[in-house]
């Protein structure tokens, strides 16, 4: 393994530009996606406390018509605009009610309603004139209707991973993981995904007479294992290189909601790649080109 590592790094040293660009442009696509998503689990974390505080343990969360937003630098729900006066108390006297409370906080401007028949209570809501749903992907009331009323129990079941808390606020993270940003992040993996497969690739093509040598005299399989390494270390550089800059800048430019587990989530995110890029770009071509004769090689070299 010792010389395998040896003949690896001396191959670098012959193409110390092409293996700086791969490396570079790999680190730079990984550290895109590293910054996204540990923005994005960041977001989570942030957002998950203070929509879990205002719902609290209510049966149905009722919201002003136009929904509530997740305010990440203070770390509470904010309502959009109000609800109609006087809907606390004709709430209360609806059927299956037990209590309303006035939500102060995170959330306040909202109701917390319990009840011991939230269905009861849903069709005597939607009877009043609220928009009355168990899909935590809405977030408006439908026009003409006062309010919106969240139904979390009615939602929820015994086998459920999720509650309606988490289910709203992965929505909620949603709206980053879709934006410009992301997209951003997504097409840079992809652009540094196919950098490194097209150096490896030229890499393979421009080393026919050296493989097809090595091939005569019987040590094939040696071969191979020389630009699986020499491949796998080059992507691992990247990798590494990616993750110090995406956490770093995360870091440097966002330090109030930064924490090494966040980033951390979305390092096991991008190494799911490794294997697929090593795989794709060094074991199935060295393979398949190794499977031809050591003359062909010597005849199709550059």
């Amino acid at each position: 393994m010792g010389k395998l590592l040896k003949l690896a790094v001396a191959s670098w040293r012959r193409q110390k530009l092409r293996t700086a660009m791969t490396v570079g442009s790999l680190a730079l696509s990984v550290g895109a996606v590293v910054f996204v998503y540990s923005l994005s689990v960041a977001f989570e974390s942030s957002g998950s406390q203070a929509i879990e505080s205002a719902i609290g343990k209510a049966d149905i969360w009722v919201v002003p018509a136009k929904g509530v937003e997740v305010n990440r630098k203070d770390q509470q729900v904010d309502a959009i605009g109000e609800l109609p006066g006087g809907l606390a108390g004709k709430v209360e006297g609806m059927p299956a009610v037990t209590s309303v409370k006035t939500v102060v906080g995170s959330g306040e401007g909202t109701l917390q309603v319990t009840s011991s028949d939230p269905k009861l209570t849903a069709d005597a809501l939607k009877a009043s004139g609220l928009t009355v749903s168990s899909d935590p992907g809405r977030t408006a009331a439908t026009a003409g209707t006062s309010a919106l009323a969240y139904l979390v129990t009615a939602s929820s079941d015994r086998f459920g991973a999720y509650s309606f808390a988490q289910q709203f606020e992965a929505v909620q993270v949603n709206e980053v993981a879709s934006s410009v940003l992301g997209v951003v992040g997504r097409v840079t993996l992809a652009l540094g995904f196919l950098a490194v497969l097209t150096s490896l690739l030229i890499s393979i093509d421009e080393r026919r007479r050296e493989f097809g040598i090595l091939a005569a005299v019987g040590i094939t399989d040696d071969v191979l294992y020389l630009f699986l390494v020499e491949s796998g270390l080059l992507i691992l550089l990247g990798l590494v290189v990616g993750v110090i800059f995406g956490g770093g800048m995360f870091a440097l430019l966002l330090p109030g909601i930064f924490a090494l587990g966040t980033v951390g989530k979305a390092v096991a995110l991008v190494s799911v790649y490794f294997p697929i890029m090593l795989i794709l770009g060094a074991l199935i071509p060295a393979w398949r080109l190794l499977q031809k004769s050591p003359l062909e090689l010597l005849r199709s070299s550059p």
